[in-house]
C-alpha cells in the first residue's frame, strides 16, 4: 500500500508540474520515477534467477543420489 501512495503522489505531482507549464520537470519526475521502478524490477529478476539456480542444482543433486 505504501508503494501505490508513493506513486499516487509522484503521479500527483507531475500533474502539477503540467499544470504548472514545467513539462520538463513533469518528464523529468516520471522518467526518476520509472527509473526507480526499473531497477527494483531488475534487482528481483536477478533474486528470482538464482533462487531458480539454486532449485535446479538441488534438484539435479537429489536425482544424483
Amino acid at each position: 500500500m505504501i508503494e501505490t501512495i508513493a506513486t499516487v503522489d509522484i503521479l500527483n505531482l507531475a500533474i502539477d508540474q503540467i499544470d504548472d507549464g514545467k513539462t520538463d520537470s513533469a518528464k523529468d519526475t516520471l522518467i526518476t520515477f520509472r527509473d526507480k521502478l526499473q531497477k527494483e524490477i531488475d534487482a528481483f529478476d536477478k533474486w528470482a534467477q538464482a533462487q531458480s539456480d539454486i532449485h535446479t542444482q538441488l534438484e539435479l543433486e537429489v536425482e544424483d543420489k
